[in-house]
């Protein structure tokens, strides 16, 4: 089966982590993400994918090469414009074939059983199938409306409003490819410009409710508390230490993610925080509710609460002032969002 990744969004939510490495590829239980999402995709049958890329490209390829190593086919797609959810599949349509496609979004982490999405949309008949979740705040996300039999009746209370079940489209869809055809080239959104005009149609939209882990990693704050409760085992203090950390017998690490070549010192204290590769906290140091990122350093007896710790050459002009950011000793800590 095919699929495609959605790897090209600029991730503005989630600054300033997205001004090191593009959202698909920050690292998630020390790796990037991208590598739980294709090896999710291969055991659920698919043998080939296109990853469509445009913000900091290098960061997506690198890590993933040319697919092997996770057990399929990996093909990229450079946008010079980001494209859309809908225009990007559109500008390599001829890839595709005939079957039905699975679209991924590529800023989330989920486990649910995709087999079963593509068993329903081929029961169905139906144009498309989306995956749904129920909705955890309608305030946050827009909901899709389904009737008894799952057909969509509306998303985000367009084309018209509708009385039904309230869901939660999860970002993973599967569709047939020919209806990219209906799009023009050029930048286009898969829910506005395509889901909504076939709804308003009469055509077939599916809705499936699966179960399963799905975080959304939008924001710097959802983004660590995904991860904190993604943490194997059990208890409330767990930890994930890579193998090749550094971390003084006399540290207090608890419930915290360390990465590969991270250094924690003497009676240093990290909870409820992630530590990417590389990173540094000082003897004395207190880290809580934070991300420190790779070459980021909390100084001996510095408290980090609730911030973003990078090196302030990583900002360079990004624009981020004000009370957001404050410098200290050649790191800049940015308040969580």
């Amino acid at each position: 089966m095919r699929a495609m990744v959605l790897a090209a969004g600029l991730g503005q939510r989630a600054r300033p982590l997205t001004l090191l490495r593009a959202k698909p590829v920050l690292p998630v239980l020390n790796r990037p993400l991208l590598h739980w999402t294709l090896e999710h995709l291969a055991r659920h049958g698919v043998d080939d994918v296109v990853v469509n890329l445009h913000h900091l490209p290098d960061t997506v390829s690198e890590v993933l090469g040319d697919g092997r190593r996770f057990g399929v086919r990996l093909r990229y797609s450079r946008e010079d414009k980001i494209l859309g959810t809908a225009g990007g599949p559109r500008a390599v349509r001829d890839l595709f074939g005939s079957e039905p496609l699975l679209l991924v979004n590529g800023d989330m982490f989920f486990e649910f059983d995709l087999g079963r999405l593509v068993q329903r949309h081929r029961a169905s008949g139906a144009c498309a199938t989306l995956a749904l979740l129920p909705n955890p705040d309608p305030r946050r996300y827009s909901p899709v409306v389904t009737d008894a039999s799952g057909r969509v009746l509306s998303l985000a209370g367009r084309p018209r409003r509708a009385r039904g079940t309230r869901s939660l489209f999860t970002g993973v869809h599967v569709l047939d490819p020919a209806l990219l055809e209906r799009l023009p080239a050029g930048p286009s959104d898969s829910v506005r410009d395509l889901y909504i005009p076939l709804v308003a149609e009469g055509e077939r939209l599916q809705g499936v409710r699966l179960r399963g882990a799905w975080y959304d990693l939008g924001s710097p704050s959802l983004y660590r508390d995904a991860q904190l409760r993604l943490v194997p085992g059990q208890g409330r203090d767990r930890v994930l230490l890579h193998p090749d950390a550094q971390v003084s017998p006399s540290a207090r690490l608890r419930r915290a993610v360390v990465g590969q070549g991270a250094r924690v010192g003497t009676d240093a204290l990290v909870q409820r925080s992630i530590l990417w590769d590389g990173a540094t906290v000082e003897n004395g140091a207190q880290v809580d509710r934070a991300i420190v990122v790779s070459g980021a350093r909390v100084r001996a007896d510095e408290r980090a609460r609730e911030v973003v710790v990078l090196p302030e050459r990583a900002l360079k002009s990004d624009g981020l002032a004000g009370g957001l950011v404050e410098h200290r000793d050649g790191m800049a800590w940015v308040a969580l969002s």
